[in-house]
């Protein structure tokens, strides 16, 4: 049987799936409602991409401990998450490549825990981004602003991280396609995703 480490390290070589998307609504262009949300225990940024270390940067501001990795998160999981998930189910969140969020997710499912947003930050060859965006509507209202944002993206999915709500509750579908990015972008570089990993609650 593989070890724990062993399968930490076989997941990051996992290919991403696609997203399916949709045009926002009218009514999730308005600001959001006030409601209880989950709060977030740790937030995971690569340290290899500028766009994902602006995240953190952005999520470190708003008050919220933040985790740097570079493409593995064996060490995190180990010395930290598991030791955390043991006590008790709590949110994180990140901005990473698909690797380390296969392995956390899946993860996740022994904590009664699953992916509630996701979003793929696809960098177009117009230099525009499209963002494929996966959640509750309150976040993908959140998320209609990228489109202003612009090459400030990153730091925008940070704020909009934060506003996961503490129950379960319907998801929708969108894409954006934000203006031209100003950040250094590899060629073969896949996308990077945000994401919110969180306890499954119920209204």
């Amino acid at each position: 049987m593989a070890s724990r480490r062993e399968f930490l390290q076989f997941g990051i070589a996992a290919s991403a799936l696609p997203m399916a998307g949709t045009a926002l609504s009218p009514d999730l262009l308005t600001s959001a409602d006030e409601f209880p949300r989950a709060p977030l225990y740790k937030v995971v940024f690569d340290e290899r991409f500028p766009d994902s270390v602006a995240f953190g940067g952005e999520v470190k501001r708003l008050g919220i401990s933040v985790h740097g990795i570079r493409g593995d998160i064996t060490d995190f999981w180990l010395r930290d998450l598991d030791i955390r998930w043991k006590k008790g189910p709590v949110a994180i969140a990140g901005l990473t490549a698909h690797g380390p969020l296969f392995c956390l997710e899946r993860l996740s499912w022994d904590h009664r825990m699953r992916v509630v947003f996701c979003a793929e930050h696809r960098h177009l060859a117009d230099g525009r981004i499209e963002h494929a965006i996966s959640g509750p509507d309150v976040m993908l209202r959140q998320a209609a602003a990228l489109v202003a944002g612009g090459p400030n993206w990153a730091a925008h999915i940070a704020r909009v991280v934060t506003y996961c709500p503490a129950s379960r509750c319907q998801a929708s579908k969108t894409t954006i396609i934000a203006p031209l990015s100003t950040a250094t972008h590899l060629d073969d570089q896949d996308p990077l995703i945000s994401w919110v990993i969180a306890p499954i609650t119920r209204v």
